[in-house]
């Protein structure tokens, strides 16, 4: 499985944070160091304020300094909340700081070989996607002592030059560790530190709240950054903040997932062994729940169990080496699969023995090659742990529940972490926000696409929590820290069931109409393609010049900037997903005058470029679309169906297939009060129509005494889609609206309400 990625409209903009603080800055071809910083302290400060300004920031008064670097160097901080892509940000700053002013090398330091392993693995997967926006990838190697020889490739290495290290390699009183500072005759009779402090490289910190003591400072200025970095969701010393994305906003704009907790209640005399027991119990449950949802889409369900102790799950001193949690956990697995209704869903659970369904993740003992309780001065301790997350993501890998180390912390993450419990003694190494940290990415299918569709985003992406504590006491403990909001208490969550206006033959005739499948054809040519982007881009495209401006008392004096000229061809192509040769042809055909905005600012006529193109290839499709319906038929209403918290549910309702409603509360009060509707239902998450731009899920499904009509998602009103879906439903003859649809007039004798089925009049 290949995980896949696309430009988000929130992470550039924190890009955008750090990069625009150097406005100004003249860019330089990169050789074996990095240009240094050309701007003054006012405009640098200036900058800051402007870039704070903007994103509603607290405006520094002064620019920030640290112990980690020299007096006048700009530290900067960006804080995004776990799940939303930090890594992805700071590898994506670092080509854009490469691509505005030269800068090519670049330290990236970890608090631990956790985390290491993780960065080094995004550098990986994300090389081609960067490859094919910036015409190039950051090369990448993690430090070794025993490995100097790619610090010569990082000195004079071309292209963007990426280290990755852990605190502990130039902190840590280690005889390996301390290679760093000594002259070694392997090296030429050089220290390593003066070559890597040479090339004056851009230092970016991860998780900082981690290495945060005196002494690592001290080794952090060593480096003789030109600039420093720091990237968190809990930043405990501030600098100078540029970028915030918290708790709070991840979850309304739908980044991260929704959280429900289930906490048990318990006496403090209950034996520990009889908690943990009704813990994995409940994972286990829970797991079943949404996997049960989930499995049909393709998109694995993993659970994550945290322990305090290996021995919990591997007894080397067992015969079978289970230990005492791993033996629970199989008794109640079988148990709870045993109880699962007969259906494909079973037989699915059947395929998976439970031998090979839970695996556990810890620290591996070189000698031994056990699992060891990891330990602050076991450096490679993690080393094995995270190789393969894209594995076990894919639906055919037989594990699905994860029993780790509690220690693991930040590094140790999974998108498909629907489940956690929390099965170790309450303590403060740990706190409640790095642990559910660990489940809050949103999930991704069998394709490695996001499931971050806004009409479903939180039907699918809702992580559970099983904890010892209770409900009360662990939400308060994690909104204390991460400031979250609404979290749902699962112990409260009750299954709908639906009700007797599920079975109405309107309403299942309306189910009948929409159930087809079909497959859709797009007629147009390359030609007409590349007439109407040529017409686009002379007509709209306006890319102004790149320049400063510097204000003197009245006068204001402009300076030009050139751009850094980039592969045209190959950006486009990758940002439009059409061939080398098509982007060529529209380039070829504009205006010279309209080609020769390129020079004004490069960056800026691709961006352009690019939303001109796609609008006008989405256009193009859009018109060309056709549905041909297929025979087959699809099943929409499965066995799934939604939870609910009763105590805070809204009043009965008597036209919905089912009595209560969660979401578009003013649309439902409509429909209720309608004299017209005889039944509607929300159409659940996995209907969805196929366009040639991404499947669409369109809303709810509306019987009315004349027919039926399909309403559209009110999250989701994206034209190109809306009107692909309109000529889906034409083809099915069912009406599609993108409001709930007119009422017909009537006569006094028609307005008699329609009461439920089953209700007497």
């Amino acid at each position: 499985m290949r995980l896949q990625f696309k430009v988000q409209a929130y992470q550039t903009e924190a890009v955008a944070a750090v990069v625009d603080c150097f406005a100004g800055q003249p860019r330089r071809d990169p050789g074996n160091r990095n240009a240094p910083l050309r701007l003054d302290p006012e405009r640098l400060l200036e900058n800051i304020r402007a870039v704070q300004k903007r994103a509603g920031l607290p405006l520094s008064t002064v620019a920030a300094r640290s112990d980690a670097a020299p007096d006048g160097t700009p530290n900067l901080d960006v804080e995004m909340e776990t799940g939303t892509g930090k890594t992805y940000v700071y590898i994506k700053t670092i080509m854009e700081l490469n691509r505005r002013y030269g800068w090519a090398k670049f330290i990236v330091v970890v608090p631990g070989v956790a985390i290491r392993e993780g960065v080094r693995r995004s550098f990986e997967v994300t090389g081609e996607h960067f490859r094919q926006a910036y015409g190039t990838r950051p090369r990448h190697f993690v430090y070794d002592s025993s490995e100097l020889h790619e610090l010569e490739r990082f000195r004079d290495g071309s292209g963007v030059q990426v280290m990755i290290i852990n605190v502990q390699a130039f902190n840590s009183a280690a005889r390996d560790n301390r290679r760093i500072y000594e002259e070694l005759d392997a090296f030429r009779s050089r220290r390593p530190i003066d070559v890597i402090s040479a090339a004056r490289p851009v230092v970016i910190i991860d998780e900082p709240q981690r290495i945060g003591s005196a002494r690592s400072l001290a080794s952090l200025s060593r480096f003789d950054p030109l600039m420093v970095l720091r990237y968190s969701a809990t930043h405990r010393v501030t600098h100078d903040l540029v970028h915030r994305l918290d708790a709070r906003e991840a979850y309304r704009e739908r980044l991260v997932k929704r959280i429900t907790v289930i906490g048990l209640e318990s006496p403090s005399s209950a034996p520990v062994t009889a908690i943990r027991r009704v813990q994995i119990r409940e994972v286990i449950r829970a797991h079943l729940d949404k996997e049960r949802e989930l499995w049909a889409r393709g998109i694995k369900v993993l659970s994550l169990l945290f322990i305090d102790r290996v021995s919990r799950y591997r007894d080397y001193s067992a015969d079978d080496e289970l230990g005492e949690y791993a033996r629970i956990f199989v008794e109640e697995y079988r148990g709870l699969v045993a109880a699962e209704p007969d259906g494909d869903y079973r037989r699915h659970l059947a395929s998976i023995p439970v031998e090979r369904t839970h695996q556990g993740y810890f620290a591996i003992d070189r000698r031994t090659r056990r699992w060891v309780d990891p330990s602050s001065t076991d450096i490679d301790a993690y080393s094995l742990i995270l190789r393969d997350r894209e594995r076990l993501l894919s639906p055919e890998e037989p594990v699905r529940f994860i029993f780790s180390h509690s220690a693991l912390r930040e590094g140790w993450d999974n998108p498909n972490v629907f489940v956690m419990g929390m099965l170790k003694s309450s303590d403060n190494t740990v706190s409640r926000r790095q642990e559910v940290g660990r489940g809050l990415r949103l999930a991704v299918d069998r394709n490695g696409e996001r499931m971050d569709d806004p009409a479903v985003v939180h039907e699918i992406n809702e992580l559970t929590v099983v904890t010892d504590e209770s409900y009360a006491s662990f939400v308060a403990g994690l909104q204390k820290e991460s400031g979250l909001g609404a979290v749902t208490d699962g112990r409260r969550l009750t299954r709908l069931a639906r009700n007797a206006n599920f079975r109405r033959p309107e309403f299942q005739t309306a189910v009948e109409r929409i159930s087809r499948r079909a497959v859709y054809r797009v007629d147009f040519d390359s030609a007409e393609l590349i007439a109407c982007c040529v017409a686009a881009l002379d007509a709209s495209l306006r890319v102004s010049p790149l320049r400063i401006e510097v204000q003197d008392g009245q006068q204001i004096r402009i300076y030009p900037i050139p751009g850094e000229p980039r592969d045209l061809l190959g950006d486009l192509a990758g940002r439009t997903a059409l061939t080398r040769r098509t982007i060529g042809a529209i380039l070829a055909g504009v205006d010279p005058q309209t080609f020769g905005l390129y020079r004004n600012d490069p960056a800026r006529f691709a961006e352009e470029a690019e939303t001109l193109i796609n609008r006008e290839k989405a256009e193009l499709a859009v018109r060309g679309l056709s549905y041909d319906i297929l025979p087959a038929h699809r099943e929409i209403f499965t066995d799934v169906r939604p939870r609910i918290d009763l105590t805070h549910a809204g009043p009965r309702l008597f036209k919905n297939i089912y009595d209560h409603a969660t979401t578009d509360l003013t649309l439902v009060h409509e429909l209720e009060t309608r004299e017209d509707v005889v039944v509607y239902a929300r159409l659940p998450g996995d209907y969805a129509i196929p366009t040639p731009l991404g499947d669409y899920h369109p809303g709810w499904l509306v019987a009315l005494d004349d027919g039926c009509t399909v309403i559209a998602d009110d999250r989701n009103t994206d034209p190109a889609r809306i009107e692909c879906a309109k000529r889906f439903f034409a083809a099915l003859g069912v009406p599609f609206s993108v409001a709930a649809p007119r009422a017909a007039s009537r006569s006094a004798d028609d307005r008699t309400p329609r009461p439920r089925a089953g209700t007497r009049r």
